[in-house]
């Protein structure tokens, strides 16, 4: 039976941000991940020669000082990044508008929004700061982690505003602005907090807004080969620094011994390590203890409550030439609410990188939000209802797509439809559920560890933001803390 200082069980951005700073400090890693790729939510697979990005698309974080610049330091890791002069273009009916880091046509298209805006990013400017200071106490002894961050929080306490926003939702912050009754702004500013915090304005924490609401204007990128790239990296570093990374290796449950995992037990063996990481949630950690989850830690409030439709498509490289991004995010005119086909979000390959489609072609990732109950029903009624459905949504999210990008659908020559069934099983999170917990509150949903001395959880479950960036913070911060058993 192998032994390790420390074993990770899945290679999504949490676990791997983990393995790469373990593996530097040398302790003897081994990270577990179930799929054939590393990344999870944030991974890149290949199918009939287009490289399509499984979830997420746009890179945040890389900005110099940014939690990513910081970890490809430590790592030496060089980000093949590409930056995006338009982060995306948002379309609702005639209103088009590219969000460009300095906002001219949002400003120009909702000039009464100036004021919020400013304070958005006055807000998101600190708060980055913060994220810059968190990074410098890696590895610090404790005395002077604490002077340290004192001086961090400090200027944060004077600022009245940041406190008052802390206890805050975006629609009571937009009321401040006298924004709440501005119908086209408010759709706007839901709209983005729907991709960014996997929420809208009612349910979200103003504080985590301003981050979330920072994407566009706080140098957005995207990677040659796709955002799996940037886990790919991850991973190779772990080994030039000695840990192991086993893909293809899924973990099917914990041994106990006492209030400690003894043995993690996959398909192909057993391990034994004196720390775990797990990089999901606490619903994955019951799974693997064979245990029911604990009352209160189920799908209550605080959890995210959302998952993703998605067509992979591979189609002519003319579409969307004439838009100027590759990315778009396409509201259903008139219509009510933001998920199940009234939103989407396009994210095409760019035409310059020849690794993403075969030659006059573009790999294309459409979304919308989904609530998971009805594919499961559908899932456990039938192959032919689960069918059904993937080709109700097909359709539904193509004819928005066709609004706005004529040609979309007889340009298409492949289109792949994943669902949140198809998410759990790629992804191994619970029920194919995305986006960590809502963030209406500044601490995290408690993670029940069951007692367990020698269990770390890391991703998007543990520490506020859902976003590669706010995972790498977390489990930086888990790190620091792991170090000091080993």
């Amino acid at each position: 039976m192998e032994n390790h200082d420390v074993i990770i069980v899945g290679g999504g951005i949490g676990g791997l941000v983990a393995g790469g700073l373990l593996a530097r400090s040398g302790a003897r890693v081994l990270l577990l991940e179930q799929g054939v790729h590393v990344g999870g939510c944030a991974a890149t697979f290949s199918h009939r020669g287009y490289r399509f990005d499984a979830g997420a698309t746009i890179g945040c974080g890389f900005h110099p000082g940014g939690p990513m610049h910081w970890l490809g330091e430590q790592l030496d890791i060089q980000w093949p990044l590409r930056p995006l002069p338009v982060a995306w273009e948002y379309c609702d009916g005639d209103v088009c508008l590219p969000l460009d880091p300095a906002r001219h046509t949002l400003l120009q298209q909702f000039p009464e929004s100036r004021g919020f805006l400013q304070e958005q990013a006055e807000l998101a400017d600190s708060l980055w700061e913060l994220s810059e200071c968190l990074l410098t106490l890696y590895g610090q002894w404790r005395m002077r982690q604490a002077v340290s961050l004192g001086a961090c929080l400090l200027p944060g306490i004077k600022n009245v505003r940041l406190l008052r926003l802390a206890s805050m939702t975006v629609a009571q912050w937009l009321k401040r602005h006298r924004l709440d009754d501005n119908k086209a702004f408010s759709r706007f500013i839901d709209a983005q907090l729907l991709i960014s915090a996997q929420t809208t304005a009612a349910n979200c924490n103003a504080l985590f807004a301003a981050l979330a609401l920072d994407l566009p204007r706080r140098s957005p990128c995207v990677f040659d080969g796709g955002i799996g790239t940037v886990a790919e990296l991850i991973s190779q570093a772990i080994g030039k620094n000695g840990g192991q990374v086993c893909c293809g290796e899924k973990v099917q449950s914990f041994t106990l011994h006492g209030e400690r995992i003894s043995e993690v037990v996959t398909e192909k063996g057993s391990y034994r390590a004196q720390e775990v990481v797990l990089n999901g949630s606490d619903m994955t950690l019951a799974s693997l203890l064979g245990k029911e989850p604990a009352a209160g830690f189920g799908d209550g409030p605080g959890r995210a409550a959302w998952s993703a439709f998605i067509l992979h498509m591979g189609v002519e490289n003319t579409i969307m030439a004439e838009r100027p991004g590759d990315h778009l995010q396409l509201l259903r005119p008139e219509s009510i609410g933001l998920a199940e086909g009234d939103s989407i979000f396009i994210s095409a390959s760019p035409m310059t990188d020849a690794t993403r489609a075969p030659s006059g072609k573009r790999a294309i990732t459409l979304s919308t939000h989904t609530k998971v109950d009805p594919w499961w029903l559908a899932w456990r009624q039938s192959q032919e209802a689960y069918r059904s459905l993937k080709a109700e949504y097909t359709e539904r999210v193509l004819n928005v797509a066709e609004g706005y990008v004529p040609g979309i659908r007889q340009g298409m020559d492949l289109c792949l439809a994943g669902s949140p069934v198809t998410y759990a099983r790629y992804t191994g999170r619970h029920l194919g559920l995305v986006g960590g917990y809502t963030q209406t509150q500044l601490r995290a949903p408690k993670q029940n560890l069951y007692g367990l001395k020698n269990c770390t959880l890391v991703g998007d479950s543990s520490f506020p933001g859902q976003s590669v960036a706010g995972v790498t913070v977390g489990a930086t911060m888990a790190v620091d803390a792991l170090l000091r058993r080993l």
